[in-house]
């Protein structure tokens, strides 16, 4: 473990770390357990640790280097502790023109500690499992592979991810956000943005992780942790995220599949995924409510409510069931009418349906159905006698 902080007076960039310095400039100090090197420009590194050191030629032969200490005119910039590094091994880096990133990402690969200082950072942590602080100010914090705890602290913060959104996930828990990929996961307080590889993002755009919804979706977990919250979260960061495992339940659906569940919780969607965890999953009770055939069969619930399927599906339970509302859209009447859903579409019925719901009806689509050999109809498929639609 490697322990990084700032200074009191200036920001630290872990970027500018290195150890490489042990062969430049001036010695100014040379003991047993500490060496400092000393340049033109007001700079200098102070080394401690235990040092075989050849004063007459001014030679560093060997020992172990245990912390480094950058300063300016006399004032800490950045310590760097807990080091356990060889001589030689500095050395040998020094004489082989290693690049300077190897070199950091060598010093800080393991469970390191990161302490920000008042002013705007940056600080890597590298790969391992580390701890970032931030301190004050505008930061920005990479904690690298593995698992890292990230503080932003004050000011406007961003974490640093190294895979693009897509092969990512990110999460809401307890109050803190949890971002993951196929390198580990960041468990990130008082951060306000998440830089992934191809965009940034505001952290407070990661929905609320909701432990009844993931195990109601996700039958064999339900089977396996009945309503223990906790498990079902610790299952997703550790395993459901990489295994593609979806976070959300149709519980509205549930309701309106289930008029007598209703008639228990009402619009209580928390109480009806609860109820289908205990009960309604071993009674084998349907979840499958199409709200958006719903919506597209009622234009004026489209009017109301527009893509909001949850609101459509509560809908339907509470008075379209008793109001003899249908529930099938004539997809297939909706394609013959239209060369271009067809073009875009094929015989996709769901995607025709989906799209009266976002487009067609605000666009003033014409939805009704067509009688078998209507002149829509034929003029989309002469050779088929219904609505089913053969597209060339």
């Amino acid at each position: 473990m490697v322990a990084v902080s700032a200074g009191s007076q200036t920001s630290i960039n872990t970027d500018e770390l290195g150890v490489t310095g042990i062969r430049g400039g001036t010695v100014t100090v040379a003991t047993p357990s500490q060496l400092v090197i000393s340049y033109p420009d007001g700079r200098s590194t102070d080394f401690r640790g235990n040092f075989t050191y050849d004063a007459a030629t001014q030679t560093l032969t060997g020992g172990t280097i245990a912390s480094v200490t950058n300063a300016t005119n006399g004032v800490p910039d950045l310590s760097v502790s807990q080091l356990n590094l060889p001589v030689a091994t500095a050395l040998g880096w020094a004489a082989a023109g290693t690049d300077a990133e190897a070199i950091r990402d060598a010093l800080l690969s393991g469970n390191d500690s990161l302490t920000g200082s008042d002013f705007n950072d940056t600080k890597r942590g590298y790969a391992g499992d580390d701890t970032i602080n931030g301190g004050r100010g505008d930061d920005l914090l990479d904690g690298g592979k593995g698992v890292n705890i990230i503080d932003g602290s004050d000011g406007i913060d961003t974490v640093v991810r190294h895979a693009s959104r897509a092969d990512s996930g990110a999460v809401k828990h307890d109050g803190e956000i949890y971002v993951i990929d196929a390198n580990g996961y960041d468990r990130l307080t008082n951060v306000e943005f998440i830089q992934y590889a191809d965009q940034t993002v505001a952290g407070a755009t990661a929905p609320v992780f909701d432990g009844l919804s993931y195990l109601a979706a996700n039958t064999d977990l339900a089977a396996a942790y009945g309503t223990d919250s906790d498990a079902a979260f610790d299952h997703y960061r550790s395993f459901g995220w990489s295994e593609g495992r979806t976070l959300t339940f149709n519980a509205a659906g549930y309701l309106a599949d289930n008029p007598d569940i209703f008639a228990a919780f009402g619009t209580d969607t928390s109480a009806a995924t609860r109820h289908y965890i205990e009960t309604g999953r071993l009674e084998g009770r349907q979840t499958d409510f199409d709200s958006m055939s719903y919506l597209a069969a009622n234009p004026d619930l489209i009017a109301a409510f527009g893509t909001d399927t949850t609101a459509a599906a509560l809908h339907y339970a509470q008075f379209g069931r008793n109001e003899g509302r249908n529930l099938e859209f004539d997809a297939s009447s909706y394609l013959a009418r239209y060369p271009d859903l067809q073009a875009a579409f094929g015989t996709d019925l769901q995607a025709a349906t989906n799209h009266y719901v976002q487009f067609g009806y605000q666009e003033g689509r014409d939805a009704s159905p067509l009688a078998p050999g209507g002149t829509a109809f034929a003029a989309a498929d002469a050779t088929q006698p219904h609505a089913a639609l053969s597209i060339a």
